[in-house]
């Protein structure tokens, strides 16, 4: 399959992820894009949904609206995290077959796999276990895409397949102190360091959390190069590095890197009084695609 001919459907396109999806369509030369905005089109409702479907008329979907956030974001709201991603994806899916879609290609979280999953994760791990407490809500909500589109290729015959990207960073990522991820936090905060005079950065957890962390440019490309080479036999596909620093070894990285000249700055590890927002201890994978 080639994409340059089809119509292309892209939700969440004007996202973290979606921008860079867009534009990677746009040099394959992919001449019929459709991308909606939350504006326009509430992804969390079915008439939405169904005028999406009769607007772009799309031969390839390739699905990466979410309501997404950082430890602190999920706990805060657990419920709507799971409910609005399993809507979503429930309702993009199903009108996706109805429409007669060639080619679903969903997105899927890293907080899907186990939070005691054996390290390095593997994908036959995937159902080994229930996800880390404070991201499970949605890393279930997610996971029932993957459910969905296996469902749908067994009764169906329906083509859908399913990423599982690393945790993403890079240009337009969220710098809300609130809900933003791990990289954009500790960037943030060695620059209001700079700013302050600050010697030390407060950090939630222990430091000795790992994660692999995807360019979100380099993750851009992949979604449209899995929507026409990945083979419909795997559903699950995860996209990862080759390395999974520590936390810590992140914040010194941000530190050294956003450098005040006044002060070396370390980090302070802390719970202040928040020990609900540690993390799984550690997070590296092993399928590389």
């Amino acid at each position: 399959m080639t994409l340059a001919d089809k119509r292309v459907l892209v939700t969440g396109g004007g996202g973290f992820l979606g921008r860079h999806v867009r534009r990677e369509l746009e040099r394959r030369g992919v001449a019929h894009l459709f991308a909606p905005r939350k504006a326009q089109f509430d992804l969390t409702r079915e008439a939405d949904v169904r005028r999406v479907y009769e607007a772009a008329r799309p031969q390839v979907v390739i699905h990466l609206a979410a309501v997404v956030g950082g430890i602190g974001a999920n706990r805060e709201s657990p419920g709507r995290f799971f409910y609005e991603n399993v809507m979503m994806g429930v309702m993009v899916m199903e009108h996706a077959r109805l429409a007669g879609v060639e080619k679903f290609v969903g997105i899927g979280t890293i907080c899907a796999y186990p939070k005691l999953a054996p390290i390095p994760f593997l994908e036959r791990d995937l159902w080994n276990g229930y996800p880390e407490e404070t991201n499970a809500p949605y890393g279930m909500a997610k996971k029932m895409l993957l459910v969905q589109g296996q469902a749908y290729r067994q009764q169906y015959g329906f083509r859908a397949i399913h990423l599982l990207p690393v945790n993403l960073y890079g240009p337009h990522d969220n710098f809300d102190p609130a809900s933003s991820h791990v990289i954009p936090a500790l960037i943030r905060k060695s620059v209001e360091a700079v700013e302050t005079g600050a010697r030390e950065l407060a950090c939630w957890g222990t430091g000795n959390a790992t994660r692999e962390f995807l360019y979100v440019e380099d993750c851009g490309t992949t979604a449209p190069s899995r929507s026409t080479s990945a083979p419909d036999s795997r559903s699950a596909s995860t996209t990862s590095p080759s390395s999974s620093p520590s936390w810590s070894a992140f914040a010194a990285a941000s530190s050294s890197t956003v450098r005040n000249p006044m002060a070396s700055r370390a980090a302070r590890w802390t719970s202040a009084g928040r020990a609900r927002r540690s993390a799984s201890p550690r997070r590296p994978i092993s399928a590389r695609v």
